[in-house]
């Protein structure tokens, strides 16, 4: 199996586990979750266009910033990964939990958002 593809593959089993926590209502490892479907989405969409994998979360953000019309992904993309990488870090290690169900959407749209985007390409 290419690089690629394990990362598309751990995308997938990270965001049916998102689902899962979601459903019993534990909402900051779901974000967490959540948040690593969403960045092996962007491994997989940075390797499927011959760009390096970044080696910090906060140089993920870079990476997308400085090659979003390669891409083809839009700056409330970019932004909104920025977001959910905030919540997940407060699901992590914050002491009251500040994760809603609004954050949860806004996790299920951008991995959507980002899995067409993959496919597509």
């Amino acid at each position: 199996m290419e690089e690629y593809e394990l990362h598309l593959e751990r995308a997938r089993r990270s965001f049916e586990a998102f689902k899962l926590l979601r459903e019993k209502g534990l909402n900051e490892d779901a974000i967490s979750r959540g948040y690593y479907a969403i960045l092996h989405l962007c491994f997989a969409l940075l390797v499927k266009n011959n760009l390096d994998l970044p080696k910090t979360h906060s140089g993920l953000i870079a990476k997308l910033w400085q090659n979003k019309e390669k891409l083809k992904i839009g700056e409330d993309t970019v932004r909104n990964i920025s977001r959910i990488q905030s919540l997940r870090e407060n699901g992590d290690y914050g002491i009251v939990s500040a994760i809603k169900e609004d954050d949860l959407d806004l996790v299920e749209r951008v991995y959507k958002e980002l899995l067409k985007i993959v496919e597509d390409d």
